[in-house]
């Protein structure tokens, strides 16, 4: 479609979900609202990085710790949808995030969707360790790995280092896409990539100033920053420049649901590894820009890629640096 070829990505969700989506009319607090449309489907972060990836022609595995009752009604939904799955067994219960998305209002108009988040199970050491040799395993032919989302309850520093650490030296690349502390554990452990959205960068780093956020990662260790900022696109940065290398945004916002935006923008940035940054940044705009057309996350149309490509304005792309030799 795009021409990533069959790049093969295993994405991970530290902490998934089972994705309920109702589609209202418009939202309004306070009020009775009648639910027009329900879609519920194993979710979470990576799990929409890894459907996404497939989309574009990837060829992904998921891998996720999942329990509870849910835990069969996730699975099957994997196997429905043809996605390759290590799901981990754990004691905990899987949460549910509740997406509640006004179908007809604009942005203006009652028009912005609302996410409720459950917090998610606490994984014992012995689960969290189990799940950190899964992944390596899966991971071991794989040229990109993906750290989308939360991160589950109590989670250290430790083990989370530990988890970047372990992929990295058995040879993985890592791309990060964790919010919190969680962000900038990933900046010190030595992710290859690290892709917040400008309120996480704010959050994590405590200041709002783009420049200054991403100068407060690099002095921890990250190396390639992508910052992904709503209808005003991204930015990418090399490592060691605070100054933006390139960035890209559509020519006009599209309107629909943004829930899945981000990860569909991590799963193009997870396809085009190796691949000149220009394509990189053009290719990772049309891919959010097309989930926001879907009712759900996870989900990309490749003829809506294709289209909203052309309409991908980019800056500065003669200074992109090349993570490979053309």
């Amino acid at each position: 479609m795009t021409g990533p070829g069959q790049v093969r990505v295993l994405c991970l969700t530290p902490n998934p979900a089972w994705d309920v989506t109702y589609g209202v009319d418009r939202l309004d607090p306070g009020e009775a609202l009648r639910v027009r449309s329900v879609a519920a489907r194993a979710g979470g972060k990576g799990v929409n990085v890894a459907r996404v990836v497939r989309a574009l022609g990837g060829d992904s595995v998921a891998v996720a710790p999942v329990g509870g009752l849910l835990a069969p009604a996730f699975a099957a939904d994997l196997e429905a949808a043809g996605q390759p799955a290590s799901l981990v067994p754990v004691a905990g219960a899987l949460r549910q995030a509740v997406a509640v998305v006004p179908e007809h209002a604009g942005p203006d108009d009652g028009g912005h969707p609302t996410v409720l988040n459950e917090p998610g199970a606490v994984l014992s050491e012995e689960e969290w360790g189990l799940l950190v040799r899964t992944a390596v395993a899966r991971a071991a032919d794989r040229p990109v790995v993906t750290i989308s989302g939360s991160l589950p309850p109590g989670t250290t520093q430790a083990r989370f280092t530990d988890l970047v650490r372990s992929l990295r030296e058995a040879g993985c690349p890592v791309h990060a896409d964790v919010s919190g502390p969680g962000l900038l554990w990933a900046a010190e452990a030595g992710a290859d990539l690290i892709k917040p959205n400008r309120a996480e960068l704010a959050e994590a780093t405590g200041t709002h100033d783009l420049t200054q956020g991403v100068a407060a990662l690099q002095a921890l260790g990250a190396r390639d920053v992508v910052v992904t900022d709503g209808e005003k696109g991204l930015a990418a940065f090399a490592p060691g420049s605070t100054a933006p290398a390139a960035r890209a945004r559509l020519d006009a916002p599209v309107h629909g649901n943004p829930t899945g935006a981000g990860d569909a923008a991590m799963a193009a940035l997870a396809v085009s590894v190796g691949r000149p940054w220009a394509e990189r940044l053009a290719l990772t705009v049309a891919t959010s820009a097309a989930a926001v057309l879907q009712p759900v996350a996870g989900e990309v149309d490749p003829e809506d890629v294709r289209r909203l490509a052309a309409r991908v304005l980019t800056e500065n792309v003669n200074d992109i640096p090349r993570t490979t030799e053309d």
